[in-house]
């Protein structure tokens, strides 16, 4: 019993000291159904990343999605559609290609804030370029997906590493 405490004490600390948190900002524009509904997305997320091997890392994200509403002439009258809050958790894979790039998804679920919003599947394939060691710029698509609905943005993210 002792050794198998041992192997998993080993097995766990080589875990975390391959691992690390990120903390990321993102801005994007609305493309398909938010288009004309929303003006601008702004999202952040916290994760949790260890290295498989030395090119490729495996985690998990939490974080909060907001799209904030358009405003636009109705009848004579301005009008502002309401913003529409997302929190997605998600696993993610990046991949490192060279020692500045990085190509990852995020994929998990969205679960919808604000009312008559269910959420849905969530999708973030992304390419990441590394401008210090702890530091990288990302550009990339994040969608949400419920039944033909989606809430779909294009983006760049900054990205820290603790």
């Amino acid at each position: 019993m002792k050794k198998v405490i041992l192997v998993c004490a080993l097995v766990l600390s080589s875990l975390a000291a391959s691992a690390q948190f990120t903390v990321s900002v993102n801005g994007g524009l609305p493309v398909g159904d938010l288009e004309d509904a929303s003006s601008f997305a702004l999202s952040g997320d916290l994760g949790y990343s260890f290295a498989t091997d030395s090119n490729l890392m495996l985690g998990v994200s939490a974080g909060f999605i907001n799209y904030f509403g358009e405003e636009y002439e109705f009848l004579g009258t301005t009008v502002e559609a309401e913003s529409i809050q997302f929190l997605p958790v998600a696993g993610s894979l990046h991949y490192r290609i060279s020692n500045n790039f990085s190509a990852g998804s995020k994929i998990g679920y969205a679960f919808g804030i604000n009312d008559g919003n269910d959420g849905g599947f969530y999708y973030k394939p992304m390419l990441s370029y590394m401008v210090g060691d702890a530091t990288s710029l990302s550009l990339f698509f994040e969608g949400i997906s419920d039944d033909g609905a989606n809430a779909n943005n294009v983006g760049l993210g900054f990205t820290f590493a603790l």
